[in-house]
């Protein structure tokens, strides 16, 4: 009788997390072609897990620690040119890297993950750091809000 009652409680579990995962709105891509502001307007926040995010937009290039303390997942979009490069010490050893020129059309999404693994924004630069924008600032205009006073004063 107990094997029977675990299938069902792994059967209702399956059923629901199936059920869950079908209300879960899926994030835009990170492309070359889609339009920044579009993607930050229609990025579902507070809504992302950090599994989902790692399923749909795949291993980000780099994660690093906000000054805010959060953790964020680094994606650059963009030309990217093969380069091999040979090692100092070996003759035959040979690696074929893709880079980004900074400058180069290299769009940068990074998402802001909360404490509980959340998705709670995403940062946008062309150009290197400070340039960009927030899925925050876009969503908030697109609502009529406007900045809040407290905004960047760490007052919550």
């Amino acid at each position: 009788m107990k094997p029977i009652l675990n299938v069902l409680l792994v059967l209702t579990t399956v059923a629901a997390t199936a059920t869950l995962a079908g209300q879960l709105s899926m994030p835009p891509d990170f492309t070359v072609q889609s339009d920044p502001e579009t993607v930050l307007r229609t990025y579902p926040l507070g809504v992302i897990t950090k599994q989902a995010a790692f399923s749909h937009h795949g291993k980000a290039i780099r994660s690093l620690i906000l000054p805010n303390g959060k953790v964020g997942w680094v994606y650059e979009v963009g030309i990217k040119q093969a380069k091999t490069y040979q090692h100092p010490t070996r003759e035959k050893q040979k690696h074929t890297v893709y880079e980004t020129e900074p400058g180069n059309g290299v769009r940068t999404y990074t998402l802001v993950f909360d404490d509980k693994g959340v998705v709670i924004d995403v940062l946008y630069n062309e150009q290197g750091r400070h340039d960009g924008l927030t899925a925050l600032q876009v969503q908030r205009k697109v609502r009529g809000e406007g900045a809040r006073k407290d905004e960047g004063l760490g007052v919550k």
